[in-house]
């Protein structure tokens, strides 16, 4: 029998692994909301569901959701284009725009897909360093391409796992001096500057004069609809016709059109949602700040925290580890907190063995109850 081979680029993707607890009471490890939609938003949605024909296909590339989005944001129709998650639609972006031969640059440390989609395609990866607060330096990311000439950049705003926000002045600048495609990826843009209003700080409205932008946007964050996985893209009228000719007909189901659909029209939803969890972040950003860590400042809907030198000799201290440096101490002493809460039966996401986030643990915002049960379990594993 002859040897079963895949292609070789996969040969140089890892296993996408992500820590799993079957009985976990707290899950805050993959951003996702932990608020309810509420029984009004419930019937919105069932009543959207009730009226899809489902012996039919759905539309081709969801132009009644597209349509919307137009006015909404007073773009032609024609400039969106829809996928499963706007995690798809960067796949396919990387399918599109690139290919052997062709370069695309991402930041780190940033969204892990953004290397895989990059190696699926062929192309090859070219990662840039954000700053020492985790930031994009838009002079340093303008030179860096000048340098490497990438087909196409990738930009995540604000940044996940970091959270870190850059206001649009300084995106629009990299826009406007970059000789290639640039990707502002926004999936947390709703909750960026203290949750005010998304379009003033998203670069989304530079689709109407930007011939080499593709904006990303996602419902699975502000709106709280992962499960649904749905997401958009906007773009000049070249970026979509070569997008689609990579986008599979009827690739977004019936439902998915609907519920989305009913979502992005009640603007008073996602305005109140957006406004609890900010709420909620900051509080557990201050909490979690007296207890001895360093919380980055967030533009989303998580913090990325790591242990200050007091709290993360004492966590260093329960790991029983025998190793030597600051930088191993840390991931110690990040691995000694991960495993506690996951003792305590909360799930949070560990990036504390990431060669550039030593010790660093990304907890998603809960609804209060569950922040304080977090805070309750931090202060047992430093106390015990």
């Amino acid at each position: 029998m002859s040897q079963i081979r895949g292609r070789e680029c996969l040969s140089r993707i890892e296993d996408y692994v992500v820590e799993t607890v079957p009985d976990a009471d707290i899950i805050v490890n993959a951003n996702e909301t932990n608020e309810p939609m509420g029984k009004k938003m419930e019937k919105k949605l069932v009543n959207a569901v009730l009226k899809e024909a489902l012996n039919r296909y759905p539309s081709m590339h969801g132009e009644d959701l597209c349509a919307f989005l137009g006015k909404k944001y007073g773009l032609d129709p024609y400039l969106f284009c829809l996928g499963n998650g706007s995690s798809e639609l960067l796949e396919k972006v990387c399918f599109a725009f690139g290919g052997k031969g062709r370069k695309i640059a991402y930041p780190a440390p940033s969204f892990s897909m953004y290397e895989t989609y990059i190696t699926l395609s062929d192309s090859t990866p070219v990662p840039y360093r954000l700053d020492e607060e985790f930031k994009v330096d838009a002079d340093a990311v303008i030179k860096f391409c000048k340098k490497e000439k990438p087909d196409v950049l990738i930009v995540n705003n604000p940044n996940n796992p970091t959270g870190t926000y850059n206001a649009r002045q300084m995106m629009e600048k990299i826009i406007r001096s970059v000789d290639a495609l640039v990707v502002m990826d926004e999936a947390y843009i709703e909750f960026s500057n203290g949750g005010a209003d998304a379009e003033e700080n998203s670069t989304l409205p530079l689709v109407a004069d930007t011939d080499h932008l593709l904006v990303l946007r996602t419902l699975s964050k502000a709106y709280g609809l992962a499960g649904l996985r749905i997401g958009f893209g906007a773009g000049s009228r070249a970026v979509m016709k070569i997008l689609h000719k990579v986008l599979l007909p009827y690739h977004v189901n019936r439902l998915t059109l609907a519920i989305a659909l009913a979502f992005l029209k009640s603007k008073n939803y996602l305005k109140k949602r957006v406004a609890a969890v900010v709420k909620a972040r900051e509080a557990l950003a201050s909490d979690l700040g007296t207890l001895g860590f360093t919380v980055l400042p967030s533009g989303t809907n998580f913090l990325l925290v790591m242990p200050k030198e007091e709290t993360l000799t004492v966590l260093f201290a329960k790991s029983k580890s025998r190793a030597k440096g600051r930088e191993n101490m840390a991931k110690a002493a990040g691995k000694t907190l991960f495993e506690g809460l996951l003792a305590r039966k909360i799930l949070v996401r560990n990036y504390s063995q990431h060669p550039l986030l030593p010790g660093a643990l990304r907890i998603s915002t809960g609804s209060l109850e569950e922040n304080a049960r977090i805070i309750e379990a931090v202060k047992e594993i430093l106390e015990g």
